[in-house]
């Protein structure tokens, strides 16, 4: 496998559209992440599971840099909205990385604007919206409007995830270059229940402790399945994207 793109989702949810459409030549294990060399719409790929937050992030990316030289970094997965104009499903692209600091003046990294200017010049599909702007990266899930709200205004972000920071910082020390492709899956002004404490050690979620919490807390299954539904929306629009995406890589190689 010659300079593949190395893809890296924290959840499996995030990374599944790929994972059941690619060709699997090698399945191993990165550390503590899940990885899956093959082929995808004519291009090899490494597609990575990490697990989430920044530690299994940037352990994931250490890992599989042992194991392949990419030529690109993507960064893919979940974001949450925290601008209003974002809806479900929409599609963000990051042209800054932020690190939250609780101050506004937090490490920031920018992309690569000839990368920006090949996603921004192609055709989406149809039913799926492109949002450019700065993505900042939290220690613990915004859960709440007045959070999210707050968030943006520090940062002047349109979005937030929990592992892009740590990603293309390592990615520009290793002079790789990087793209973020991130799908809402929670809008501005919607509450999330905090799933932090279920969080595994291999960094995903523990379906046995979400189960647990929903048959104690059963307000919340409302929540839940709402948020499945959302997840499930962003992971197929995210998936249709990167499909031009390849297209138009494979095309231009």
């Amino acid at each position: 496998m010659d300079q593949p793109i190395c893809i890296l989702g924290a959840l499996r949810e995030e990374i599944n559209g790929i994972r059941r459409a690619m060709s699997v030549d090698e399945q191993l294990k990165a550390g503590q992440a899940d990885v899956w060399k093959g082929n995808w719409e004519g291009t090899d790929i490494a597609l990575v599971r990490t697990g989430v937050g920044k530690d299994c992030a940037l352990n994931g990316l250490k890992e599989v840099l042992k194991l392949v030289n990419p030529s690109l970094i993507l960064s893919i997965g979940y974001a949450g909205g925290l601008d209003s104009k974002l809806k479900v499903g929409d599609i963000v692209i990051a042209d800054r990385v932020l690190e939250d600091t609780h101050s506004s003046q937090g490490t920031g990294y920018t992309i690569d604007p000839d990368w920006l200017f090949r996603v921004e010049a192609l055709t989406p599909p149809d039913g799926v919206t492109l949002h450019r702007g700065p993505l900042v990266t939290v220690e613990e899930p915004a859960v709440n409007p007045d959070s999210k709200r707050e968030l943006g205004k520090r940062h002047g972000a349109i979005a937030v995830d929990m592992e892009t920071s740590v990603l293309i910082a390592h990615a520009t020390e290793e002079n790789i270059p990087l793209l973020s492709v991130r799908a809402i899956s929670d809008t501005a002004d919607q509450s999330l229940v905090d799933v932090s404490s279920f969080i595994g050690e291999d960094g995903e979620v523990s379906k046995l402790k979400a189960g647990w919490y929903v048959a104690t807390h059963p307000q919340t299954i409302k929540t839940f399945i709402s948020l499945g539904v959302q997840s499930q929306k962003a992971t197929k629009k995210m998936t249709e994207f990167l499909r031009v995406f390849f297209a138009d890589f494979q095309h231009l190689r």
